[in-house]
C-alpha cells in the first residue's frame, strides 16, 4: 500500500462552496462533482463535523438539488459528453459540466432559457426539459465557456 492510498483511506475531500465532503473515489481529480471547484483533503472526523456544522448553518439543500436536476437534464443521453467533444474546451469534463450548468441556471434567471419540471416526480424523462428561448445566445455563451 502506498502512502497516497493510506492517506486517501484516512481522509475525505471537502468542498468549501457546497459545504460537503466526498470520498476520493467520487472525485479522483480532486474537483467537486457538483460545482467543479477544487476540494481539499480533510480527516474523517473533520469532514463529519464540518458537514454537521454546514447543515446547521444552511437552511436547505434545495438550491444544490435544483442544480443537480438541471445538470441531469442537460447531460442525459450523453448530451453533455457530446457538447464537450464538439467544443473541446481546455478544461476537465466535470468543470465544463459545472460551468454549463451555471450557464443554464443563469439563462433561466435572465429569461432566455426555460427549465420545465413536471408538477410531481415522474419516471417519464421527457417531462423534464430545457427550452431555449434565445438559442443563438445559448450557443454564443457556450462557445465563450469553451474559449472560442
Amino acid at each position: 500500500m502506498t502512502d497516497t492510498t493510506a492517506e486517501r483511506q484516512k481522509t475525505y475531500l471537502w468542498c468549501d462552496h457546497d459545504k460537503r465532503s466526498f470520498r476520493h473515489e467520487t472525485a479522483p481529480d480532486g474537483l467537486c462533482p457538483i460545482c467543479g471547484r477544487t476540494m481539499s483533503p480533510v480527516g474523517k472526523g473533520t469532514a463529519v463535523l464540518r458537514g454537521l456544522m454546514a447543515n446547521e448553518l444552511v437552511a436547505s439543500d434545495i438550491p444544490t438539488k435544483h442544480r443537480q436536476l438541471i445538470r441531469l437534464i442537460w447531460t442525459r443521453h450523453n448530451q453533455g459528453q457530446e457538447y464537450y467533444k464538439v467544443l473541446a474546451p481546455e478544461m476537465p469534463y466535470n468543470r465544463f459540466e459545472a460551468r454549463v450548468t451555471d450557464l443554464i441556471a443563469r439563462g433561466a434567471t435572465e429569461g432566455w432559457i426555460k427549465i420545465v419540471f413536471p408538477p410531481a416526480p415522474s419516471a417519464d424523462e421527457s417531462l423534464y426539459k430545457i427550452e431555449f428561448v434565445d438559442e443563438a445566445r445559448f450557443i454564443a455563451e457556450l462557445e465563450s465557456i469553451a474559449g472560442r
